[in-house]
């Protein structure tokens, strides 16, 4: 029971601390925007879709490598480990740094970004990474205070600045991104020096370790691409096809359209260890009860997100900079969209249970592609609001492709019919 309690209390410190750090930038809309032109804002958000497509192939999903060996190895391996993965990023962002300044002025053009910036995304990212690895360590060592404590401070620290520079020195968006680079840099220097002091390096190059980490990151890659093709290219798109302007638009209603998102995430971290518990020794009445309940949490999420794409678009009339109006267009196709991802997280939990997530790495890299290829039909014909139509189409197919595979592996009565006999 006790350590039922602790994981649960973990769980909910995780997400408390996701939840405060999602809120503060969105409650600080209307002064942002109030300061932010759209095409200033929308600078700020394809600056944010560049750093995430660098992520991709600087970090290489080494934090992961780090947490599967974290328990196999000694302390004195696993500090070697570590080690070799920050050469693994050296290279990488070496690598990536020389792909940039081979398309300097063509990837410029593209998102309308200057060359300069693009060379600090790649500093940026990977300075996130020694506090994505500081954090990964405090979740191994179930230091979950430690965790939100540092990652609440360090919001506040990044808004701070960017609030600082954009309003009190009038910076624009390079305020906010000068803002946000000093709180990243900061802080992964910080985190550096938590990991240093924790006895987790020992710099020796070991050439195992670095087949091991690339060995788990590599193929990662594909499944990492996904995620940033739902999230990241239709910033690209926009600001390509139409305009930074379109994009800032775009990514405020899309922070709106993320409420739901928020509420279905929190809700599968503390569903989802009592859905694993329960499916140990379940009965036919138990699934049906199970299905019954699937199926009540769809049309909750469905009526809320309809409720929502009401009340959000009054909310961004009223209280937001009227050069913004135009993104309360998009708000119900992302709110949707997020409520079909919520429904998908009810039926995947079935394929994580059977423990066959080669079947999601395959459904998101689908889903991902297929995103690509809807977005630029969409956006070419709709501009924002078919970027927006997009996101609700591929989230929609994702979550029906993981409903008809999780069916296929994990037997439930979704059809409630009651089975006679054996």
């Amino acid at each position: 029971m006790v350590i039922k309690h602790k994981v649960f209390k973990n769980a909910f410190i995780y997400t408390l601390t996701d939840v405060i750090n999602k809120a503060v930038p969105f409650l600080l809309l209307p002064i942002m925007t109030s300061y932010l032109s759209p095409e200033d804002y929308g600078r700020v958000a394809t600056y944010g879709a560049f750093t995430a497509i660098v992520a991709v192939f600087i970090h290489l999903s080494m934090v992961g490598a780090v947490s599967v060996n974290y328990f196999k190895v000694t302390k004195d391996q696993l500090k070697v480990y570590i080690a070799n993965t920050l050469v693994i990023m050296s290279v990488s962002s070496v690598v990536v740094f020389l792909a940039i300044l081979i398309f300097d002025d063509r990837l410029s053009t593209l998102i309308d970004i200057p060359w300069l910036w693009l060379c600090v995304g790649v500093i940026v990212t990977v300075a996130q990474f020694l506090t994505m690895l500081n954090l990964g360590l405090w979740q191994l060592e179930q230091k979950p205070k430690a965790f939100g404590s540092y990652q609440i401070v360090q919001m506040l620290t990044n808004t701070s600045l960017v609030l600082a520079l954009v309003i009190g020195f009038e910076m624009g968006w390079e305020g906010s991104l000068i803002g946000q680079a000093i709180a990243t840099i900061l802080f992964s220097l910080i985190s550096f020096g938590f990991i240093y002091k924790r006895g987790y390096l020992s710099f020796h190059v070991n050439k195992a370790d670095i087949k091991d980490a690339l060995r788990f990151g590599v193929p990662l890659i594909p499944y990492a691409l996904s995620g940033w093709f739902r999230t990241g290219v239709d910033r690209m798109m926009l600001t390509s096809f139409i305009g930074a302007s379109a994009t800032g638009l775009y990514s405020v209603g899309y922070q709106f359209g993320l409420i739901i998102g928020v509420i279905t995430v929190a809700f599968n971290q503390a569903y989802s260890p009592f859905l694993y518990k329960k499916l140990e020794n379940i009965d036919e009445q138990g699934k049906r009860k199970q299905v019954k309940f699937t199926y009540l949490y769809f049309i909750g999420i469905l009526i809320l997100a309809g409720i929502l794409s009401v009340i959000v678009p009054y909310i961004i009339q009223n209280f937001l900079n009227e050069r913004y109006h135009a993104s309360s267009q998009i708000v119900g196709w992302v709110l949707y969209g997020y409520a079909f991802q919520g429904m998908y997280f009810m039926v995947v939990i079935y394929i994580f249970y059977t423990k066959r997530t080669y079947i999601l790495s395959a459904i998101a890299f689908f889903t991902g592609l297929l995103h690509v290829g809807i977005s630029y039909y969409l956006i070419k014909l709709n501009g924002i609001i078919g970027a927006a139509q997009a996101t609700t189409i591929s989230f929609f197919i994702m979550f029906l492709l993981a409903w008809l595979l999780s069916s296929r592996i994990y037997s439930m009565p979704w059809g409630l019919k009651v089975k006679h006999g054996k």
